[in-house]
């Protein structure tokens, strides 16, 4: 796990505007907060144009800073999401310019579902690779004509731009840049100590099947889910699922095929793959380490499973992560 130099702190800035979507929010300042009680040195601001807002219903938010005229250097500038509703309209322009002069002080933009709108309205996306929420894409392309607007993926990052599909999806953004800041451990332990499944990686469609394997209710077999996912370089047999799922080894056979639709040993294969893909996308390790780090033991295994379970290769797999030039 990486950790921060004692004189090092990770400044995090938030903008907060009206009709701001709650879970928008929420949702990354989780991540951020469960991430502040496993390391020391993520400082976190909450500026905007309104001293409180209107927020959820009778709830508001209060504490929140005027927009500073000169911004200190920031690691991150979270931009959530807006109801269109909720927009003042005498208020917004001068959000979009104060974002338009501010942007150059944060190495990273975040641009959470409708955040990506308010970036493109203040010309940070021209060029760039990025994306929305499904039902807003017509609306970024017309807003950012000269950008690459994605709608295949939950999150994009490009250049100091990190934009996501929206509301639940701001986790996995955050997630993706607290990885990249202090290292996946830290990342995947945020993600436990949340019972996340496993964090998506931006690669996955908007609309694709949610949590595979998890749409069901039986407690059992969630609790030896929640133990491959935690521990996937152990050893697993057959014998040592059972105990965990207190079942006969018969039993679980059965189960498990019939609440995921696999057997326990694909479930655990799947679970492999998906990190050793997080992996191959957020490092630049060997493919023998990331096979040693998943539990597959060295990278002849990685590809056989991979023949298995995917399409072409590993390798291939990695090349077309990075854009053409």
């Amino acid at each position: 796990m990486n950790t921060l130099p004692e004189d090092r702190t990770l400044r995090v800035g938030v903008l907060m505007l009206p009709g701001q979507v709650p879970l928008d929010l929420v949702g990354p300042l989780q991540v951020l907060h469960n991430a502040q009680r496993l390391v020391s040195g993520i400082s976190i601001r909450y500026f905007g144009p309104l001293a409180s807002l209107e927020w959820l219903g009778p709830l508001s938010l209060a504490g929140i800073e005027p927009l500073p005229e000169t911004l200190e250097p920031l690691d991150l500038l979270v931009v959530p999401g807006q109801y269109r509703r909720g927009i003042d309209p005498h208020l917004q322009p001068g959000c979009v310019a104060w974002l338009r002069r501010h942007a150059g002080s944060a190495e990273t933009l975040m641009g959470i579902c409708s955040g990506s709108l308010l970036m493109a309205e203040a010309g940070l996306l021209d060029g760039r690779r990025c994306t929305t929420h499904h039902t807003l894409l017509s609306r970024l392309k017309a807003l950012a004509p000269g950008a690459q607007v994605q709608g295949d993926c939950i999150f994009i990052e490009d250049g100091p731009c990190l934009t996501s599909a929206g509301i639940s999806t701001g986790i996995d953004t955050m997630l993706h840049w607290l990885t990249r800041r202090l290292g996946h451990r830290l990342a995947l332990a945020v993600a436990r100590e949340m019972v996340l499944y496993l964090r998506r990686s931006g690669h996955e469609p908007q609309l694709g099947s949610w949590l595979e394997g998890r749409n069901h209710v039986d407690e059992r077999i969630h609790q030896l889910q929640d133990a491959l996912c935690a521990g996937l370089k152990e050893h697993w047999t057959l014998e040592a699922m059972a105990k965990v799922a207190v079942m006969s080894e018969r039993h679980l056979r059965r189960r498990f095929a019939a609440v995921a639709g696999m057997s326990p040993g694909d479930y655990l294969t799947r679970l492999r793959l998906q990190l050793a893909r997080q992996l191959m996308e957020e490092t630049p390790w060997s493919m023998a380490r990331i096979a040693g780090e998943v539990g597959l033991g060295d990278d002849r295994q990685l590809r056989r499973v991979w023949k298995r379970f995917a399409e072409g290769s590993p390798q291939a797999w990695r090349e077309r992560l990075t854009p053409p030039a």
